[in-house]
């Protein structure tokens, strides 16, 4: 698990594929009662040393904080660091001290002391002006052969190396080799990407936005090329290099360099002789040793090879300018060499340079400088060995778990990234003898899990489960251990396991909170038959609520899996394993060059770019989802690991769990979009999973309360349903619960029976006396018109048969709950008919001269749509009502005014040519609609080109109208064409990757989403239609004598 540093976006941060670079557990070396700025009069015991290890953060930002004391050296430091980051060559390293402001340089002898060193040149310039810079300076003959065995130092070669590159000369050579060069480091930082990824535009667009280009090459490149000039040739170029692994691009990378740049070699400006002096370069390598050019296009001439220097010593000449001599005795040699240089700065880092190459050489420690000591200065010892003990990193690791104390003179290394607060330092370690270790109920490579208690004044016996690590496993590996327990500290969240405590002494132990059910997946099989869907969404939403979480606390988990959750209780899930998972062999991590992933868990930008984000975090919980409602199934059954990023990327996506509410996994859809940015977040998951989780109960609620029902094993004479009716539509409407089973008598329109209920056992029809007069429902004009229809179901409901020997107290209780529900009906009906009186006071007051004009049209045409009651489902038109009499006809709708304008006016449509086109727009639309779903890709665009020219068409009318209209109604009406040209490139886009993912999965979701932007469509053409019909009646409302 790795946290966010230094930006607040989530898709901002690139992070390596391994286990979080140990400067980030080192993060808590630090003491909290520490000055961490210098005082005045006081010297800052923290140190900041910028180094090439690759971390998660930029280049420019590599460093680590060191404290020192006053016995420290400059060897120490070195050696410690390496320690820390596995390093083996220690010899080669050297300390390098740069002025920011100037060209003063300095290499520093790891003899010298740190403080003597601050001392020293902190008098000259504030320490904020220096950097101290770890380097790799000293390279064996033959380096890279020499560094095949390890890789740690190869990678930190290469990364000093290419900064140099990038700072120094990147914009001076070639375009083609700055091409080469880039695009191998490309290959390389992204070691697990397909060879033909960036031919992808997105996976371009993310490199070159979020990751940026300018990481790989050089400005003057960027500048000079168009960007699509330069995608291609990047994408060209890089195909060369496709193959090639992390070492291979590193080598390939040097072989490209080396003619160009000798990194391997440093030149010095200088003199042969004391008195009389021949101005050379001196140049001093691993392959040259030591030798001069007189010229640039002169032989180097060879002076001294490493192993025949016997000693070095340097001093200021006496004069004026402070010029540095340095003398060599060199082996076999009548007389030392001695180079005069121009300053004694220069001799001093000429001597290091040698010193450090001739102890390389002999795989000596003592340095081969004589130092002339002079009245008041001071030979500082070397560490003692016991320093660089391997399990002194161990010891300051867990002196970061415990409460941090003022220590002595050894180095310490802080993360410089240390951006959060770590929490309360409470003592976490716990004494051994209050736990007592019970059996086994886990196992992992480097230790088992068992079940124990701890024993406490607070709990006399709390159960706990303990995490043991091996005692055969090294430091390095308890620390990895133990870095779990720092990270679960810092947590305090109901579904997040909680730590408890930690033994750090070995065997090390870390106690937690005991999940009795075992983890997830496993449970989740076990159980598959017992639990119901309400509580799979329900284990979601709590995951959702513990990421949410960690979203706002920056981190980023990497491997959210159903492997990785434990159950608490039968209703309770936490999510766990923050660390040691990723170390543990197990059959769902796929072998990276920097440790094991999940691969079929993982987003495509972090397979490909070994980017994890709290974004990659959300594809990963779209997976655990998956993986939840599939009841354990592991995701990708039967697809190896190298070819899952292929079906990603062709857009194939994990099917649709049997049970899953389209709802849930469209969701899941939206945690699996391609695009990191288009994945919701978090705490938007945790919102829309609560609503799902809500849905759920209250159909689980109605399934329970309909299965018990189905429980009374009742029989009755004469179906009917087990609710009351509703009260029927009016005259000339379809019923609003039509779809419950309740439908209008063919023989008697005006008459509605009940349909059966469609379960095992039905309830019979309720005598009429239950029943209110169903001529209430009616308005007055329609009661008298039809005066039987209530005569005749009363009569109907009259002639039902009782059941026969049946428990009458059922039968009571039956009828109790139906006259409850009737009662509530009852009410409703009252309100209708308050709400009928007063839309027919309205029309009364309308215009009588329009009534008697259409008075048939008048009669059958429905009402206003009465406003929905709080939680009443809304009910959406269909797109044929476009083109009947309803929306277009010459009677005038009303609305009551709250709600909304009239949808048409009453106007005459004769020769209204916005309406003809209208019409034919949703016509077409309505045609595309019917074909679309047998229809092959090929025959989308021709369908999708017929709805284009409809809209064309009528934009044009629009147009040709628009100077008719008042001036004031302009803007909207131009505001609706603009939304309508919106929504026809909407349908365009949908239908691209409807063909795009002809062959996928995805297909049929496209093609729906391609339907419900044609839907869009036709409705803003409606309200074109509208907008331009307002617009005439207030014309012709402006042209009226007053």
């Amino acid at each position: 698990m790795i946290k966010h540093f230094s930006l607040h976006k989530y898709d901002g941060q690139l992070a390596p594929a391994g286990p979080s670079d140990l400067g980030m557990a080192s993060s808590s070396y630090l003491e909290p009662n520490l000055n961490h700025s210098s005082g005045t009069g006081s010297m800052d015991r923290v140190l900041k040393i910028f180094h090439y290890f690759e971390t998660n953060s930029e280049p420019c930002t590599w460093a680590s904080n060191i404290r020192h004391g006053d016995a420290t050296d400059v060897r120490g430091v070195i050696q410690k660091i390496a320690e820390i980051h596995k390093l083996r060559c220690v010899s080669s390293l050297g300390l390098r001290l740069t002025h920011l402001h100037s060209d003063a340089l300095h290499w520093l002898h790891p003899d010298l002391g740190v403080s003597h060193i601050r001392e020293k040149y902190e008098k000259q310039h504030p320490q904020e002006e220096w950097r101290y810079e770890l380097r790799m300076r000293y390279l064996p003959k033959g380096y890279l052969s020499h560094f095949s065995e390890d890789k740690p130092s190869l990678n930190y070669l290469y990364h000093q190396v290419k900064s140099d590159y990038m700072h120094q000369i990147a914009d001076q050579v070639d375009q083609d080799v700055a091409l080469k060069l880039g695009c191998l480091e490309i290959r390389r930082f992204f070691r697990e990407m397909p060879g033909n990824a960036l031919d992808k535009k997105s996976n371009y667009e993310l490199l070159e936005k979020d990751v940026g280009l300018r990481r790989f090459f050089p400005k003057n490149l960027l500048d000079s090329l168009k960007a699509k000039t330069l995608r291609k040739q990047i994408q060209q170029t890089f195909k060369q290099f496709a193959n090639l692994n992390d070492e291979q691009s590193i080598h390939k990378f040097f072989e490209i360099l080396s003619p160009i740049y000798r990194f391997d070699k440093e030149c010095f400006k200088c003199a042969l002789g004391s008195s009389w002096v021949i101005s050379v370069e001196l140049a001093i390598g691993p392959e040259e040793g030591i030798s001069y050019l007189t010229d640039k296009g002169s032989t180097p001439t060879h002076l001294a090879n490493f192993n025949q220097v016997q000693s070095i010593q340097y001093s200021p000449l006496e004069e004026k300018d402070r010029k540095g001599m340095l003398q060599l005795n060199v082996a076999g040699a009548p007389e030392p060499l001695t180079v005069t240089t121009a300053s004694l700065t220069t001799a001093e880092n000429m001597a290091d340079l040698i010193d450090g190459y001739c102890r390389l050489v002999s795989s000596a420690t003592h340095s081969f400088i004589v130092r002339v000591h002079k009245e008041g200065d001071r030979a500082l010892p070397s560490i003692p060995n016991v320093f660089h003990s391997p399990s002194l990193s161990y010891l300051m690791f867990v002196t970061a778990l415990l409460l941090p104390a003022e220590t002595d003179d050894y180095a310490e290394i802080i993360d410089e990234e240390d951006t959060y607060t770590m929490p309360s330092t409470r003592d976490y370690e716990i004494q051994r003898d209050c736990i007592e270790l019970g059996r086994c109920i886990g196992e992992g490579q480097f230790g088992d899990v068992h079940q124990g208690v701890y024993i406490s004044q607070e709990n006399p016996a709390l159960s706990v489960a303990v995490k043991t690590c091996k005692n055969s496993t090294s430091d390095s590996v308890r620390e990895k251990f133990l870095q779990e327990a720092l990270t679960m500290r810092q947590f305090d969240h109901p579904h997040i396991v909680k730590l408890m405590g930690v033994i750090t002494e070995n065997p090390v132990w870390i106690i937690m909170e005991l999940c009795t059910l075992g983890e997830l997946r496993s449970f989740l099989q076990v159980r598959k038959y017992s639990l119901d869907l309400a509580t799979l969404i329900l284990y979601s939403y709590q995951l959702s609520t513990a990421l949410a979480y960690l979203e706002s606390k920056r981190f980023v988990h990497r491997d959210i899996a159903a492997r990785n959750v434990l159950v608490s209780t039968v209703d309770c899930v936490k999510l766990g394993d923050f660390g040691l998972s990723r170390y543990m062999e197990d059959s769902s991590y796929y072998k990276a060059s920097k440790g094991k992933l999940p691969i079929k868990w993982m987003a495509p930008e972090s397979i490909n770019f070994r980017r994890f984000t709290t974004a990659s975090d959300v594809w990963m919980f779209g997976v655990c989802m998956w993986e939840i409602l599939m009841y354990g199934i592991k995701p990708f059954q039967g697809v190896k690991n190298n070819d899952v990023i292929g079906r990603i990327e062709n857009g194939e996506r994990l099917a649709m769990p049997p049970q899953c509410p389209p709802t849930l996994y469209s969701l899941m859809t939206k945690c699996w979009s391609y695009d990191p940015s288009k994945r919701p977040r978090f705490t938007e998951l945790k919102t829309q999973l609560s609503t799902i989780l809500e849905e759920e109960k209250v159909q689980q609620k109605e399934r329970n309360r309909m299965e018990m029902r189905r429980q009374v094993t009742v029989s009755w004479d004469s179906g009917g349903s087990d609710e009351a009716p509703p009260k029927p539509s009016r005259p000339g409407y379809p019923s609003p619960r039509s779809s419950e089973g309740f439908y209008p008598s063919p023989q008697h329109p005006g008459h509605y029976q009940m349909a059966g209920y469609p379960g095992p056992h039905t309830l019979p029809s309720v005598p009429s006396a239950l029943y209110p007069p169903q001529a209430a429902m009616l308005d007055t004009h329609h009661a008298h018109t039809h005066p039987r229809h209530h005569v005749h179901a009363h009569s109907h409901a009259q002639h039902l048969p009782l059941p026969h020997g049946q428990d009458m107290a059922v039968w009571g209780s039956q009828c109790l709950l139906m006259e409850e529900q009737l009662m509530i009906q009852q009410q409703q009906m009252e309100e209708d008919q308050r709400w009928l009186e007063q839309e027919e006071r309205l029309l009364v007051t309308h215009s009588t001269h329009t009534r008697k004009k259409h008075t048939h049209a008048h009669k059958h045409a429905a009402p206003p749509k009465k406003p929905p009651r709080p939680g009443a489902p809304s009910q959406v038109g269909n797109l044929a009502c476009l083109n009947t009499g309803d929306s277009y006809n010459d009677g005038v709708k009303l609305q009551p005014q709250e709600i909304s304008p009239p949808p048409t006016a009453n106007l005459d449509r004769s020769n209204d040519k916005v309406y003809e086109n209208v019409t034919g727009l949703v016509k077409a639309v309505i045609e595309m609609s019917s074909k679309i779903q047998p229809a092959p890709p090929e025959e989308y665009v021709p369908m999708v080109k017929d709805v284009g020219l409809a809209l064309r068409t009528l934009l044009a009318t629009v147009d040709e109208t628009l100077p008719q209209l008042p001036a004031s109604t302009h803007r909207e009406i131009e505001m609706a064409q603009k939304l309508l040209n919106s929504d026809l490139a909407e349908l365009i886009g949908k239908m691209k990757l409807a063909q795009q993912y002809v062959m996928t999965s995805l297909q049929q979701d496209y093609k729906k989403q391609m339907l419900t932007a044609a839907h869009a469509l036709a409705v803003d053409a409606k309200n074109l239609l509208d907008v331009i019909d307002q617009s005439r009646l207030k014309m012709m409302a402006q042209s009226r004598p007053h």
